[in-house]
């Protein structure tokens, strides 16, 4: 059962009940077999399962909340994502042949011109605008992975993680950009998240007596060792489907599919501001 303490919604403009579904806690990565793991990596049990009435309307936002305190799940309009694949996948395609060097000039231009179409559909979508621009990039995982948090200087994945790009005290998350990750693949792909912001982590795990950790890193091993049956919920993106979510402030994971398709996933880091009204001019 999801915690009533909640503080993390879902919203999304057209939900089927099986996008949304729930696991009963977390099991350590490097049992999952064939894959390089953390030692400290956790991942949802294998057990989802459709989420209860009850359960389904704790996830549901109150009007005017903020971006910040949601999981938002929007859809990219057909030209949009046509658009985004035609300038990226020609990109990717070059890079997985080895023609990396030719195409390095031209990445930073192609992302820059799917950010901005991902954006203008957050805007259309959310009403919202990036005022502070931080990082993008797209990667491309195997089709089959129970996690897709990836540390490139240990080779090994990290399942579920608090990122850390700007280095905020933990008691300050709230305050860092949102990433915007869009699924541009053929096949459906999911996001693993705990419905708790990081704050949340820290008063429960101070109210049941453990010293709470000054880093995120530390925060994660000592939350799931605390409460491994806290459940973990899992949201189906479909292709052309991107949510936005503060990942340095809420714990999260992807996963891709099983249908034997590459993963392609858009990712853009920004500072969303509700955009101003249009004024009328008489």
């Amino acid at each position: 059962m999801l915690n009533t303490g909640i503080t993390l919604s879902v919203h999304c403009e057209a939900f089927h009940p099986s996008d949304v579904m729930i696991s009963s806690g977390t099991r350590r990565l490097a049992d999952v077999p064939g894959i390089a793991a953390d030692p400290t990596a956790v991942v949802p049990r294998d057990d989802w399962r459709h989420l209860t009435p009850p359960e389904r309307e704790m996830l549901d936002p109150a009007p005017a909340t903020p971006l910040n305190r949601m999981l938002t799940v929007l859809d990219l309009d057909a030209d949009s994502l046509k658009a985004c694949r035609d300038e990226l996948l020609p990109m990717l395609a070059a890079a997985r042949d080895g023609n990396a060097d030719e195409q390095a000039a031209q990445r930073g231009a192609v992302l820059g011109r799917v950010r901005e179409r991902v954006l203008d559909a957050v805007g259309r979508r959310v009403g919202a605008r990036s005022t502070r621009q931080g990082a993008s990039d797209s990667v491309v995982h195997r089709h089959g992975l129970v996690s897709t948090a990836y540390n490139y200087e240990q080779r090994t994945f990290m399942g579920l993680h608090l990122d850390n790009h700007e280095d905020f005290p933990l008691t300050e998350r709230h305050r860092s950009l949102l990433l915007t990750v869009a699924n541009l693949g053929f096949t459906d792909r999911y996001v693993h998240f705990v419905n708790l912001r990081t704050t949340d982590l820290m008063l429960m795990l101070a109210a049941a007596g453990h010293t709470v950790p000054k880093t995120g890193h530390a925060l994660k091993n000592a939350f799931f060792a605390a409460f491994p049956a806290h459940p973990v919920l899992r949201v189906r993106l479909s292709p052309g489907q991107a949510y936005l979510v503060n990942t340095q402030d809420v714990l999260h994971d992807g996963a891709t599919n099983t249908e034997g398709l590459p993963d392609v996933s858009f990712l853009t880091a920004n500072r969303l501001t509700p955009a101003a009204p249009v004024r009328e001019v008489r």
